[in-house]
């Protein structure tokens, strides 16, 4: 771990459970110095029988990954790399939109945890973003158990990182809580801030489950920065058409209208950049 986060109270992840507020979520939590992915480790615990709102952290990985298999880069002792074990039971439609229920319940955690964060929002449909740069993404993945549909909600946040522990490629477009508070404003520890999200996440995921996407609708699209933003939106032949992102449909597809005119068309699963 760094000397930085050391010297951070309530930095410890493997100490979490003196700082949580939830009912579930964290209750059983495993945590690793380092392992290849929190999201395969949590995937193996469910076929083994893992229970429902159990927690896989590590201050490292090795194999870190995002969506669509992108590498995530993971240093050790600077960030946060969690996974939790859901069992909602028979499979529903608004499962589709789950990372939007995560992403929602990670944003009101870290207000609850620190505070406005100026500049902070969602960029549908994964990522959590502060004044445009990219603070954290979320990785959603099922399996299914007979008629049941098993999921692991994986979520990366950058904490203490400074500019120079990003890779080159990324020091323009990511960015850490430490950076973005500044030196004014120091950042809480790792587990502080991770109590936080769990206890956001677990209020957000139980409106979902219980409702759908109607049901964090509004508190959803009032923290997204992507609606009505121009966007480029990537194809599955891989071309990229720039875009307004006009709405969100009734199960949480981006509605975009090219900016070449056409009709309004759905995007449900690809690649958004923001321009």
């Amino acid at each position: 771990m760094s000397r930085a986060s050391e010297a951070v109270e309530g930095d410890a992840l493997a100490d979490l459970d003196r700082h949580l507020s939830t009912v579930r979520l964290g209750r059983v939590h495993e945590h690793h110095a380092s392992l290849a992915s929190t999201n395969d480790r949590a995937l193996a615990w469910l076929a083994a029988g893992g229970p429902d709102g159990a927690l896989v952290t590590a201050d490292a990985q090795t194999a870190g990954r995002g969506r669509l298999g992108r590498a995530w880069q993971s240093p050790p002792g600077r960030d946060i790399y969690a996974s939790v074990l859901l069992r909602p039971g028979a499979p529903s439609e608004a499962f589709g939109s789950l990372a939007l229920a995560v992403g929602l319940g990670l944003h009101d955690g870290l207000v609850a945890a620190l505070g406005e964060l100026p500049g902070l929002g969602l960029k549908w449909p994964n990522d959590l973003l502060i004044d445009g740069r990219k603070l954290g993404g979320i990785l959603c993945e099922s399996r299914w158990r007979g008629a049941d549909l098993e999921l692991v909600v994986g979520f990366g946040l950058n904490v203490h990182r400074g500019r120079d522990a990003f890779e080159p490629a990324l020091r323009e477009t990511a960015t850490s809580l430490a950076l973005a508070l500044g030196p004014a404003r120091p950042c809480r520890g790792r587990a502080e801030i991770l109590a936080a999200l769990l206890y956001g996440l677990e209020r957000s995921l139980a409106r979902f489950f219980d409702g759908g996407f109607a049901a964090i609708r509004p508190a959803y699209e009032a923290r997204c920065v992507t609606l009505g933003r121009a966007v480029e939106v990537e194809g599955p032949d891989g071309e990229r058409t720039a875009a307004i992102a006009v709405e969100l449909d009734r199960d949480g597809a981006l509605i975009a209208q090219a900016q070449g005119g056409g009709p309004p068309f759905r995007v449900r699963s690809a690649d958004v950049w923001l321009l």
